[in-house]
């Protein structure tokens, strides 16, 4: 799967393609370049809205639309947006993502382990 910054479009390897709207491409690039790093909702409101007054509706929708967007191309995507409970999101790759599930399913067979 590939990104086009200039035209917005994510392009799946059947061809499928998704053009974004502006700030939706914004997020994404945003959430791109500091891939597996926490973006916080300031950084968003600074990147995405010039610090314009914006409310966290407006941040949800627009996290909520770009998700929708990566899901709705034919090929599983890649990438996931994950919320990182009272800091931000952070983009992280399919691979990241189950490394992360394997990881928390070691911890807590083990924390079960040790309450038995």
């Amino acid at each position: 799967m590939t990104y086009d910054k200039s035209s917005r479009t994510i392009t799946d390897t059947q061809g499928v393609q998704r053009i974004l709207s502006p700030k939706c491409g914004l997020l994404f690039e945003l959430l791109i370049d500091n891939q597996g790093h926490i973006v916080t909702r300031e950084t968003m409101r600074e990147t995405i809205w010039q610090r314009q007054v914006v409310s966290e509706d407006m941040i949800n929708h627009l996290v909520c639309r770009l998700r929708k967007e990566l899901n709705s191309l034919e090929q599983e995507c890649p990438w996931q947006i994950e919320v990182i409970p009272k800091l931000g999101y952070r983009l992280v790759t399919e691979t990241h993502h189950h490394l992360i599930k394997a990881w928390l399913q070691r911890w807590i067979d083990w924390v079960n382990h040790i309450i038995k």
